[in-house]
């Protein structure tokens, strides 16, 4: 498939010293490599050869192409994006919102995604001469790198498989062009398997969480909770899929659904044992609070008061926000790609989330938006409402559109947004909420659900829910257990939740939940597809069309399908690779189609 390794087609850049990730201690320069040397055992000589191509992989995944994709494929088709008029891309973006992808848009490439696959395949593959002829490379350090490069391909097939649906796995190396194989594609189900056999390799060779010796590549770097955090994610896939092929697919076995689940929540919990560690280590204290149970960062200080803004609008400070995706680094991250300001300027790297989504509060400055409606999923106490878009701004008669300030804040007061010079938020992939709310989905999905489970879900989501409540006594703020209503419900509303053990009841709460926390972070649209595969039917996603207004039903006459929630695969990649067959939700006709209607 010679779109996917074009990468050999092309030079490799390898970088030697990249001072987001500080994998060598070399030269702060790039060195370009032509491709047959990299795939070439002559290649192979030092410590900062292996580190080289594996930075190089890190970043793939910091491109403009990818972040981009990540907001795309992740969000825009949901209920919480909306595309700006007037922008250079307005139409292509248009057309993936109104189900009307066409397999030449530029968002169905999907080649910087198997470029990093190609980089983790070489590492797989030749890393291990290096052991044998550089001293400072160990085995110790060949098991690490390997680690990281098999969840590194087991996370783009991820993305691939959750946009795409039937994918090629690229799982090895070519020596030349004349030996690029043509993958066939695989049944879902198949590549989840081998994305989870990556996984499962990963686990136990990564680095433990929070044993590098900087915070930047504990954060930064693939280690053992991202590699359970992404197992977590893949098994719900896996029991979203298996539910869906039940009884029509060899591929689903009985128990499969529930040993997903099953698989899901030990991964989790796994993940928020090894993070309370971490956070007892971190904040030297002997217990955890009472009023924080889950260990998050907390809202303090200035939470309880009124912050007031320059344009006179009063607004809530959240400095849970502010550790998060402003400080950058926080103990509740567990992965997230690391971008340096001054990188962003002379690269391509770290500007996805600024042409999408802007830069210092302009709402004509990105190329998506909010709908004026999406801030009425919050409680009027909500610290989020504030934080994630620019809801406390005052609006003209003209601007019916909120602007993400997620990221692009460098603050939660909304108005400090990153300079143009300093556009340096990180992208999160993973971080401990996200965690928490599969862990809760996980519970209450298995056919066997007793009432201790619905009850846990009940405090996880509570939990995520709470830490960003404002609460003017600042008394009790992060509680599980303290007596109000909560998630903006009334009083009757909330004592259903006490009292249900209904999985569809636990599972809607869930989901709103992680559209109020998750928003713009790429899993909005995913968990609506999960949720969909999950119960046969787009019915019950469709209104995610609402926010088109008067196009919305066309809108959800599209959507009918479950293979329409895929993209189709690009036009170029079917032209190349012969084996590759269309997602059968869209009829090619030339080098342009259409949604079949």
């Amino acid at each position: 498939m010679k779109r996917i390794y074009n990468i050999y087609k092309k030079f490799v850049l390898v970088v030697v010293a990249l001072s987001a990730i500080t994998m060598t201690s070399c030269t702060d320069f790039l060195t370009i490599i032509p491709p047959e040397k990299t795939v070439h055992e002559n290649f192979w000589q030092t410590k900062d050869d292996v580190n080289g191509i594996l930075a190089t992989s890190y970043l793939k995944l910091l491109s403009t192409d990818a972040v981009q994709r990540a907001i795309v494929w992740g969000e825009l088709r949901a209920d919480n994006l909306m595309y700006m008029t007037g922008t250079s891309n307005e139409n292509e973006l248009r057309y993936i919102i109104e189900s009307n992808i066409l397999p030449d848009n530029s968002y169905a490439k999907w080649n910087v995604y198997y470029e990093a696959i190609a980089n983790a395949n070489l590492v797989i593959e030749y890393a291990d001469l290096v052991c044998e002829r550089d001293p400072d490379f160990t085995e110790g350090d060949l098991q690490v790198v390997l680690g990281e490069m098999y969840a590194m391909r087991a996370l783009c097939h991820f993305y691939l498989v959750r946009t795409f649906r039937d994918i090629p796995m690229a799982m090895t190396v070519a020596a030349n062009d004349a030996e690029l194989p043509e993958y066939r594609q695989v049944h879902p189900l198949e590549a989840l398997r081998l994305i989870m056999e990556d996984l499962n390799r990963a686990e136990n060779m990564v680095m433990p969480s929070g044993n590098f010796p900087n915070r930047v590549n504990n954060y930064g770097r693939i280690t053992k909770n991202a590699v359970l955090a992404m197992k977590a994610d893949v098994s719900l896939w896996q029991a979203a899929f298996a539910k869906y092929y039940e009884g029509e697919s060899t591929l689903v076995a009985s128990g499969d659904v529930d040993k997903y689940y099953d698989t899901c929540i030990s991964s989790c919990e796994a993940v928020l044992e090894n993070m309370e560690k971490i956070y007892l280590d971190e904040k030297d204290e002997e217990k955890i609070s009472s009023n924080n149970p889950y260990a998050l960062e907390e809202n303090i200080g200035k939470f309880s008061e009124l912050i007031q803004g320059s344009n006179g609008q009063k607004q809530w400070e959240s400095t849970a926000y502010d550790k998060i995706f402003g400080t950058r680094n926080s103990f509740e991250t567990i992965f997230e790609h690391h971008i340096d300001g001054e990188l962003i300027e002379s690269s391509n790297y770290g500007k996805g989330i600024y042409n999408l989504y802007g830069t210092k509060g302009q709402p004509s400055s990105g190329q998506l938006c909010v709908p004026t409606s999406f801030a009425n999923i919050y409680a009027k106490d909500d610290a989020r409402k504030y934080s994630y878009t620019d809801a406390a701004k005052p609006k003209d008669d003209k601007n019916t559109f909120l602007t993400v300030a997620k990221y692009t804040a460098a603050k939660s007061v909304a108005e400090e947004y990153r300079s143009e010079n300093s556009r340096d938020a990180n992208w999160i992939v993973y971080r401990k909420t996200d965690v928490m709310l599969m862990l809760a989905e996980a519970l209450v999905s298995r056919s066997g659900a007793v009432r201790d489970d619905f009850t846990t879900a009940l405090k996880l989501v509570k939990g995520v829910n709470y830490r960003s409540r404002i609460d003017g006594t600042d008394k009790n703020r992060n509680s599980v257990t303290r007596s109000i209503t909560y998630f903006g419900l009334n009083a009757q509303q909330t004592s259903t939740y006490n009292r249900s053990t209904d999985p569809e009841v636990f599972l809607e709460l869930i989901l709103q939940e992680r559209l109020r926390e998750l928003s713009f972070e790429g899993k909005r649209w995913y968990d609506l597809v999960r949720k969909a595969l999950r119960e046969k039917t787009t019915a019950n996603i469709l209104f995610v069309a609402d926010k088109l207004g008067a196009d919305a039903n066309i809108v959800k006459s599209k959507m009918t399908s479950i293979d329409g929630l895929f993209f189709p695969i690009h036009e170029d990649e079917i032209r190349f690779n012969k084996l590759l067959k269309q997602n059968p939700a869209y009829a090619t006709n030339g080098s342009s189609s259409e949604m079949i209607k």
